[in-house]
């Protein structure tokens, strides 16, 4: 409905479905509509009183309770009762047709008193629609009611094949639908029955709305180099950048040419995960009444806008779903551990997709559903144990099957890669875009330029920080995946650099480049794997989420049985920056003691055991002075002019909004 006011859905809702909670959430999403600048929704409640084996909430309540629910949630109820008499049909459709005419008037007149500059915000007309469960079902069945009951969500007739007496009754009950006046002797529909049907885009099936990649237009992108860390003048590690706060600058721009066409939606994070430079251009959608508003607090509330925040991560799902549906474009973000609330939003969503792109060839593809996932599980500043949780990877792999290629995971290290994944995630369709990336100030480590080439690639050794030789095998390799691992990584290798080891360092930026070959036919080839993790050296590698996650990536690759995984271990919680990492042993310390622990543990027992006290040390250090050693804070890649450097003023707004 967003940005498309001419247009009018209906909604019928079943009473067992308006008891869950996204249901119930959904209610509210009428207070941000603008009648003059989007459609209207008209949700039907079918009420006929039974969920699977239990009646339902609101068909056990009063007329009066339920119209007053209603009303309360911004609505204007209509009530329609059908079927608990001998009333015929035809008048039954009659008299609902004559309720469609009355609800339509009054649609078309809320959008006429909007048009004439009325700010307050309508009551909606709703229908509630009550019938029998099973309505026109044979009564009984062995002597149980069925019609008007739950025992007609079920199989009524199950024994129908072999049970004469069900038979009957199966053979009267579609009888009463008279077939003859339906169908010819030969079994075709009679003309006389679809004659008066709306044909061409007129039916629902093939109104360019029920197919929005019909209608889907490509975006005008902004230029992304205007965005670029200058990482080339200054240095690879250069600068202190929030890398979701440049994508903000960026996708500012994108919404500014693109006015119709792309929003954000999330509940109540766009400043907190740094997308606030789209207010420079745009406002918060809020159709309020006025009556509350409090302008010392209210700021970028408007009624027309395009971003959308509600508390709710599934209202957040379903609104950017359905705006893509429709033809458009968008992008929700969230902390990464709350969106598993909507797990099964995206699983179904992801079959939707899976069917369209095996079996219906006819349906054009739709854009990319975009996630983002920041405020992530390696920054507890101030949150804790419940806001860690990254295994939502974890559920979009169970959609990776078929090479459907309906999922993509990328987990960008700094401020230019996660460009480059906006570049291609902006343009992508029929996929999720899952991309988890940092809100807190961290060095950029490549180009833009490098950044596509290693988006294109998957994964690609950083050769400038590797301390190979063109040609010479590692001692270890030291893979990373996403920006904390990676940083961590980097300062491992610095370390193990000093102590004479040779060290390849692998960056992984698109999760599904390393799955099994076996498994993903867009993976790269195994030979292109080797040249990265070699076929017989050691590999650690420090990933963003569980380690289990890797291990079931790639037990079909070259070389798996060397691969050491360090990740999320289900530790930590409100603590320092160092000490979330050490809890779980993706510090630089503890990877760089595992990395000699690989190469040869007897011989660096010494190294191993100096480091190991110095994590003990330095957590000590944090717990007397209240803040982490700075062995960990003042570290910087050796090639950076001055990695502490800020990019812009806006850039370097640390902390966290909640």
């Amino acid at each position: 409905m967003l940005d498309n006011p001419s247009l009018l859905a209906v909604a019928v809702v079943g009473d067992g479905e308006a008891e869950t909670g996204p249901l119930a959430t959904s209610w509210q999403t009428n207070k941000f509509m603008d009648p003059l600048t989007d459609g209207i929704v008209l949700p039907i409640l079918h009420l006929n009183g039974y969920k699977i084996a239990n009646p339902t909430i609101l068909a056990r309540i009063s007329d009066a309770e339920r119209d007053e629910f209603f009303r309360g949630m911004g609505y204007h109820p209509y009530n329609f009762v059908a079927g608990f008499d001998n009333e015929d049909h035809s008048s039954i459709h009659r008299r609902f047709a004559a309720l469609l005419e009355a609800v339509f008037d009054e649609i078309c007149d809320i959008k006429a008193r909007v048009a004439a500059g009325e700010a307050s915000r309508p009551f909606y007309p709703m229908i509630v629609f009550r019938t029998p469960k099973g309505w026109t079902c044979p009564k009984e069945i062995d002597g149980k009611k069925t019609e008007g009951s739950w025992r007609a969500h079920q199989v009524p007739l199950a024994s129908a094949r072999d049970t004469e007496a069900h038979f009957q009754v199966l053979k009267g009950w579609m009888e009463s639908y008279r077939p003859e006046e339906l169908f010819d002797e030969n079994g075709a529909i009679r003309p006389e029955v679809t004659d008066w049907m709306p044909t061409g885009e007129l039916r629902l099936g093939a109104n360019p709305n029920a197919n929005g990649g019909k209608l889907r237009e490509p975006l005008e992108l902004p230029d992304t180099r205007k965005y670029e860390v200058p990482v080339a003048e200054k240095g690879h590690g250069f600068g202190a950048v929030e890398a979701t706060r440049v994508l903000g600058e960026y996708t500012a721009e994108l919404i500014n040419a693109n006015r119709d066409a792309f929003r954000i939606f999330g509940p109540d994070e766009t400043a907190s995960n740094r997308l606030q430079p789209s207010y420079q251009v745009t406002d918060k959608q809020w159709f309020g009444e006025g009556i509350y508003d409090d302008p010392a607090n209210d700021e970028h509330l408007s009624p027309v806008g395009n971003i959308i925040e509600q508390l709710s991560e599934h209202q957040c799902e379903g609104l950017l779903e359905g705006y893509i549906l429709t033809g458009r474009n968008g992008l929700w973000s969230s902390y990464e551990s709350f969106v598993h609330i909507v797990d099964s939003m995206v699983n179904q969503h992801c079959k939707w997709l899976e069917a369209t792109v095996r079996h219906i060839d006819w349906r054009a593809p739709i854009s990319g559903l975009n996630m983002l996932l920041s405020s992530h599980v390696w920054r507890q500043d101030h949150n804790g144990f419940s806001h860690q949780d990254p295994g939502f990877v974890d559920v979009l792999l169970n959609k990776n099957f078929n090479n459907d290629h309906v999922v993509n995971i990328y987990y960008p290290a700094d401020a230019n890669l996660l460009l480059a994944v906006a570049e291609r995630a902006y343009t992508s369709t029929n996929c999720v875009n899952a991309i988890f990336a940092g809100k807190q100030p961290a060095p950029t480590w490549v180009t833009l330029d490098e950044a596509r080439e290693e988006l294109a690639a998957g994964a690609a050794e950083w050769k400038w920080a590797s301390n190979t030789a063109e040609g010479e095998d590692p001692d270890i390799v030291l893979a990373c995946c996403g920006d904390v691992p990676t940083g961590e990584a980097m300062a491992a290798l610095d370390m193990l650099d000093k102590l004479g080891v040779k060290v390849r360092l692998v960056n992984v930026l698109d999760l599904l480049s390393i799955q099994n070959a076996s498994e993903n036919d867009r993976a790269m080839s195994d030979e292109k794997f080797v040249e990265l993790f070699t076929a017989d050296k050691p590999v650690l590698f420090a990933f963003h989420a569980y380690p289990g996650t890797i291990r079931r990536l790639i037990w079909d690759r070259p070389n798996h049985d060397n691969f050491n995984v360090h990740g999320y271990k289900e530790q930590g919680s409100t603590t320092t920056p160092f000490d979330m990492l050490r809890v779980n042993d993706m510090d630089r310390w503890a990877l760089a003691a595992d990395a000699l622990r690989m190469i040869d543990a007897e011989r660096w027992a010494d190294q191993i055991a100096a480091w190991e006290q110095f994590r003990l040390d330095a957590f000590q250090f944090a717990v007397d002075e209240g803040y982490d050693h700075p062995a960990f804070t003042d570290w910087k890649w050796r090639d950076a002019s001055d990695a502490g450097e800020a990019i812009s003023a806006t850039q370097m707004t640390a902390g966290d909004n909640e």
